[in-house]
């Protein structure tokens, strides 16, 4: 059974996704109908995929119809009126299309992009840390989290970047040199420096992934290197249930062999791979596996990397340790709902509260 997440400061007054769509009616009609334009997408990639292994063109295609229309019908209910019978957010509107795809026998849409962003980026893997070992002290600090922004463009759940990666792949080196100059919108990376850099290092991190592709191999697990070669104990925590091209833990487990073959020096890390127990590209912390807790029960260090798990669903979420989010900004109206603009990133650093 699901089980609030032990790094919590107080489960009784933590909400998941504080933006409530139930009462701004506005978002509400923004968001339905990106969701309805973006499932297009999702279903065009689940049809492709389903027909590469083997089943016919047209029985999928009805099948796609079908859970188009009743989507479109679901979703439009949702604003027909201002009524609603439950809090409606964003993360609820991710529930609602994950189930109807599921209904519809729509596992995993994006499989395929998934295998083919990892397949162009873990040979990449050993340039990036290579760079890293260059560097020493606060430049390679930065630099790491740097990396994890450029990395977190690969985001397939926003209408800016959907488009735009579908049928290529962002230019990780690129992006990390045009990523905005500090101040960031959010930006206690300061803070954040000295406590990593002057303090004793963390006995053990929770680290949330995001996106696959340079996401996660060029962006987070650098990143996770870096604590891990601090002596700090690193719980890599992935989505147990595929969702948009998110990392589930099987994708990590399969992965992983490949990963520490080309990068030889994650082999004698203490990482270790963790099921979450959700299956949202947000995150509810309320709603957690047990796994994850007893994993969880001695971290002092809680990480969470992206837009959806970091700035969506907890941005305001306080734990009872230090937490870190780290984020870009791929939409614009959850940009702006914290004074920002589309590609500016987030670097939110709380020490521990409780």
């Amino acid at each position: 059974m699901p089980e609030p997440f032990v790094k919590l400061a107080d489960p009784s007054t933590y909400v998941a996704c504080a933006w409530d769509l139930t009462a701004d009616m506005a978002a509400r009609r923004h968001w339905v109908a990106f969701f309805k334009r973006h499932v297009r997408t999702i279903l065009k990639l689940a049809h492709d995929a389903a027909v590469v292994r083997g089943r016919a063109a047209d029985e999928m295609m009805r099948v796609v119809e079908a859970c188009g229309a009743e989507f479109d019908d679901e979703f439009d209910a949702l604003v027909a009126s201002e009524a609603c019978d439950e809090r409606l957010t964003i993360l609820a509107l991710d529930a609602r299309r994950d189930a109807l795809l599921q209904k519809h026998g729509i596992q995993d849409a994006f499989i395929d992009l998934k295998a083919r962003e990892n397949e162009k980026m873990l040979p990449l893997l050993p340039r990036v840390c290579a760079q890293l070992d260059e560097l020493a002290g606060e430049e390679q600090l930065q630099a790491a989290i740097e990396g994890v922004f450029a990395g977190n463009i690969f985001d397939m759940g926003a209408e800016a970047t959907a488009k735009q990666f579908l049928g290529g792949s962002p230019d990780f080196f690129k992006t990390r040199q045009t990523l905005p100059k500090r101040p960031w919108l959010i930006d206690d990376y300061d803070k954040l420096a000295d406590r990593l850099l002057n303090g004793r290092p963390y006995r053990k991190a929770v680290f949330f992934i995001d996106n696959a592709g340079s996401d996660f191999l060029l962006g987070a697990l650098p990143m996770i290197r870096w604590l891990a070669q601090r002596g700090t104990r690193v719980a890599l925590v992935a989505n147990e249930r595929p969702t948009l091209n998110d990392m589930t833990i099987h994708d990590v487990n399969h992965w992983w062999p490949r990963i520490v073959e080309v990068e030889s020096s994650l082999c004698s890390l203490p990482i270790e791979r963790v099921s979450s127990g959700t299956g949202e590209p947000l995150i509810d912390l309320s709603r957690v596996s047990a796994e994850l807790n007893r994993t969880s029960a001695d971290a002092d260090f809680v990480v969470l990397e992206g837009m959806g798990r970091g700035v969506e669903s907890n941005i305001d979420a306080h734990f009872n340790c230090d937490a870190l989010v780290l984020a870009m900004l791929k939409d614009e109206s959850v940009a702006a709902r914290i004074g920002g603009k589309l590609y500016d990133v987030v670097c939110q650093f709380k020490r521990a509260l409780g």
